[in-house]
């Protein structure tokens, strides 16, 4: 079994099975931190560690581990460390790395044999023997890389990929648990998925707001063989470069038991739950099951996907009302004219005074079908357009549940988290984008393979109350806008 930093706040587990993970996250977010971090934990438990890495020499990396805390010994005898960049110069190499996998092999077999000699490598890593018997270990290896974008542009990412692969399978064979860091948007999301494959689990980290640095957030995302209910956990790195988790108190209310949360909450949907009732939750809102009562508007919770959308500078007070109303009545004729608008009788239609919100009880793809229809004929109507007559819009889409409830008057209306969520992504975005929830953006990937080439993922984006959204974006030749949002 293994334990990394931080385990029992991402996951509220003690230790999970020996794995390899996949750890991604902007540039100078911390990964090489607690890159270290799981390095020193794992060498005081006893276990022989091999560390790869193209930017330090041998020299730098035993100085930079001797302030984390390791002592010289330690280093000699529990440590490996292999610059794949130094041996490409030094010695007679192709472009492959499959001697990586093998100098892994070599070590691992010396450190398992009973009565071997533990393996010192120098700034060549070439292997010196010590006269120093190895002390009892633990049976498992860890490896870390840092980075694989280093060994991307030095090998490619084809090279890379199929030695990620190899060296997942032989970390089944060899007992190997380790880490290997990935910075993010540096590839794009294909290709992250693809790479993630080849790892057990996967933890991601980001910038939690741009304009504190030291505030950082993580979640474990996946665990191969284990349920997960992934949850944002705040931390921070030090001055000394250590990583330090943060527990958050008070300023949020749990949605079910309507207490206040002590410990980390966690978010679902644009709400904040206790972790213990979010599964409560998600039964009472029907995410297993509940029934529509044949499509009708009941007093039940309904599961549908949202579109969201507004009328970018239209509270400009250069615009008379007239013209507003104008911009207003041409955009609902435009929507109603679209065909992803017709398909579907039972929908949800709410006014937003600039705008509208539109959820679809049956089909998920009608969202962004009504989106990319939309900017086509947005796009024909602007045409020739004066600046100040043109209408330019920006477009949230999202899934999740809304409730249907009475108001003032006993008219019937929606509300809820999928309508929330679905606002929330819609005002990160600009005029031309139409931006996507993870889940939605997930489903429609697993769908169909012909919206690959046009749902990019362009990362993570902080929102009031310290929520983190993972957006995506729609866009081709003819719909959408291809530069990301600006992060605030």
């Amino acid at each position: 079994m293994l334990h990394i930093p931080g385990l029992l706040e991402l996951t509220e587990r003690e230790e999970i099975p020996n794995c390899m993970i996949l750890l991604t996250g902007n540039s100078n977010v911390g990964k090489s931190c607690y890159c270290r971090e799981y390095l020193v934990e794992r060498i005081n438990e006893g276990s022989d560690c091999i560390y790869i890495s193209c930017t330090n020499t041998d020299e730098q990396f035993q100085n930079w581990m001797v302030d984390a805390g390791c002592s010289r010994s330690q280093i000699g005898s529990s440590l490996h460390f292999i610059n794949p960049y130094a041996r490409r110069n030094t010695r007679e190499l192709n472009s492959k790395l499959t001697w990586i996998i093998s100098e892994i092999k070599e070590i691992t077999a010396k450190s398992h044999g009973s009565n071997a000699e533990v393996a010192n490598l120098d700034t060549d890593n070439k292997l010196n023997r010590t006269d120093t018997p190895m002390r009892n270990k633990s049976p498992n290896f860890t490896l870390i890389i840092d980075s694989l974008n280093h060994l991307i542009a030095l090998f490619g990412l084809n090279e890379v990929g199929a030695f990620i692969t190899d060296l997942y399978f032989m970390s089944k064979i060899q007992q190997i648990s380790g880490i290997c860091s990935l910075t993010v948007p540096s590839l794009d999301q294909e290709q992250v998925e693809r790479l993630s494959l080849s790892f057990d689990a996967v933890m991601e980290m980001a910038f939690k707001e741009e304009i504190e640095s030291r505030l950082r957030a993580m979640k474990m995302t996946l665990i191969r063989g284990i349920v997960l209910t992934p949850k944002w956990v705040d931390f921070e790195v030090t001055q000394e470069g250590l990583i330090r988790f943060l527990q958050k108190s008070s300023d949020f209310i749990c949605y079910v038991c309507k207490s206040k949360i002590n410990e980390n909450p966690i978010s679902y949907s644009g709400l904040y739950f206790h972790v213990k009732h979010l599964e409560v939750y998600k039964k009472l809102v029907g995410i297993y099951g509940l029934s529509l009562s044949e499509l009708g508007f009941s007093s039940e919770v309904m599961d549908a996907s949202f579109f969201f959308i507004d009328i970018v500078g239209l509270s400009d007070p250069s615009y008379s009302v007239s013209s507003q109303r104008q911009k207003i009545e041409i955009l609902n004729n435009l929507i109603m004219t679209c065909s992803a608008y017709n398909l579907e009788e039972k929908k949800i239609i709410l006014p937003t005074g600039d705008g509208m919100v539109i959820g679809f009880l049956l089909n998920p793809e009608l969202s962004l079908k009504l989106g990319i229809q939309l900017h086509q004929k947005l796009r024909t109507y602007n045409r020739g357009k004066s600046e100040k007559d043109r209408i330019k819009v920006r477009i949230g889409l999202s899934s999740g549940p809304v409730f249907s409830v009475s108001d003032l008057k006993n008219n019937q209306n929606f509300w809820g988290p999928g309508i929330i969520l679905a606002r929330r992504v819609m005002d990160i975005g600009g005029e031309g984008h139409i931006l996507l929830s993870d889940s939605l953006a997930n489903a429609l990937l697993s769908l169909k393979d012909e919206y690959k080439p046009i749902i990019n993922y362009i990362g993570n984006y902080s929102i009031k109350h310290g929520q983190v959204l993972t957006l995506y974006s729609a866009y081709s030749d003819d719909f959408g806008n291809p530069v990301s949002p600006e992060k605030r």
